[in-house]
This record gives structure tokens, C-alpha cells and sequence, in this order.
């Protein structure tokens, strides 16, 4: 049977809310077999491979390209940039296991994974937690791959852990201003530009990387080189 794109989108509306508890799976399926037209084994995979791309989870049944690329957008969408990184490390593993089946590459959906960590390499996301004594290579002119990307969203995280999701320019706290929308969003400034870098370097997260919110982080690359932390704390102070 093919899955249609209406029935696509469907089936992600119906899979989130099985995610949040606001719908059991046994009437999620129920309704995309006989709301949406689809059969119940594709219901249960579409239901059972949001909650595995969400946690990070390899999954095994294909999802087409139009569900996939619809997932993704509705996940940073409904779910923020965190969830979106476990999906795109979900859709690697999912990639790898098929591709170990021998049934070829799947072209289309390793293009729109590289779409989409090239996007996250400009805006890395919340990593799972590393070492706090651990080094991170990290590097401006490279190859977008899954290694640097991981690289990356780690050292953010490890930033985070040492300094929290407070600005350490202006003291912002979205949770505190919005509530949970704002939970666990900040973005992560490096101290040392990226740009000015040709080749690999050895990064530590709790010297090098600072959580700021989007205005200040903005305010800090006005100017080449950046403003530091301090100059532009100057700015507010005066005012």
C-alpha cells in the first residue's frame, strides 16, 4: 500500500500525541487504519518511529521522503533543535542499518540528512552529556559530517552543564521569562571565532564556548573580531 503524503502528515499528528500521553497507541492505530486509510503495521512504524527518533533510537522500517522531511521539520518545530538532533542521529543509524542490508543507498534521505546537519553545524543543538575533563575537535573549514556534528553538539552541552541557560551577558533566563516554551534554549557563543580557523583545533567547552541569548550573541559579532563578553557587558552598564 502506499503511503500517501496526507496520510504522512496525519500519521505524525497522531504519533505526537501518543508521544505526550494524550493518546494511547491502541487508538492512534485504530484511527490512522480506519480515519486515514492506512494499513495497521504502517500505523504502528509511523507511531513507533517518532518516540525513536525522538529518544535517538535506531528504527528499522523505512519512512518515505515526504514523511521524513515532515517529520523533521515538525519535530524542531513542535519539539525544539534538541529533539531535532536526536532525529537526525536517528535517521543516521537508521541509514547505516539499511544500508548494511544491502538494498543500496537511500539517496534522497542521506541528501536531506546533510541538509540538515549542515544546518544545525550553524546552530549546534543539546548533546547528551560527556566528561567534564574531556577535549572536543572541532573545526570551521570541513566536510559536514555526522563525527563533527556529534563533536560539536557535545561540546555544547558540556558548556551548558558548566554554565546553564542563563545570558552571561545580560543575565536573560527564557524559562524564567516564558515559561516552559523557554526551557533549555540559549544559544552557545565561541570566544574564539571559528571563521578565523583554516584547520582543526583542539576545543574545551568550559574554557572557550559561554551560553548567550540570540540578541546579545548578535550584539557580540557586530564587530570582526567579535566583542568579548566583558565589552559588550560595558554597553549595558552604561546605558
Amino acid at each position: 500500500m502506499k503511503i500517501t503524503d496526507q496520510m504522512s502528515d496525519r500519521a505524525y499528528a497522531v504519533a505526537k500525541a501518543v508521544y505526550r500521553g494524550t493518546k494511547d497507541k491502541a487508538s492512534a492505530i485504530e484511527e490512522l487504519s480506519t480515519g486515514a486509510g492506512m494499513n495497521p503495521g504502517s500505523a504502528t512504524d509511523y507511531v513507533n518511529n517518532l518516540r525513536r527518533m525522538l529518544s535517538g533510537e535506531v528504527y528499522h522500517r523505512t519512512l518515505n521522503f515526504h514523511a521524513t522531511s515532515y517529520f523533521l521539520k515538525n519535530i524542531r518545530s513542535d519539539f525544539g533543535v534538541d529533539a531535532l538532533g536526536s532525529a537526525l542521529s536517528a535517521l543516521k543509524k537508521h541509514l547505516d542499518y539499511y544500508d548494511s542490508l544491502g538494498h543500496g543507498r537511500q539517496v534522497k534521505l542521506r541528501k536531506l540528512l546533510e541538509e540538515h546537519l549542515a544546518f544545525m553545524q550553524s546552530d549546534p543543538i543539546h548533546p547528551e552529556e560527556v566528561g567534564s575533563d574531556e577535549s572536543l575537535i572541532e573545526g570551521a573549514k570541513k566536510q559536514v559530517t555526522v563525527n563533527a556534528f556529534e563533536r560539536n553538539v557535545m561540546a555544547r552541552r558540556q558548556c551548558i552543564a558548566r554554565y546553564g541557560y542563563r545570558c552571561r551577558v545580560c543575565a536573560f533566563d527564557f524559562e524564567k521569562a516564558y515559561g516552559k516554551i523557554g526551557r533549555k534554549f540559549i544559544h552557545v557563543h565561541h570566544l574564539f571565532e571559528l571563521s578565523t580557523i583554516g584547520t582543526e583545533y583542539t576545543i574545551n567547552p568550559v574554557r572557550d564556548l559561554r551560553p548567550v541569548c540570540p540578541n546579545c550573541h548578535a550584539m557580540l559579532h557586530k564587530r570582526k573580531p567579535a566583542y568579548t563578553i566583558e565589552e559588550l557587558q560595558g554597553y549595558l552598564t552604561k546605558r
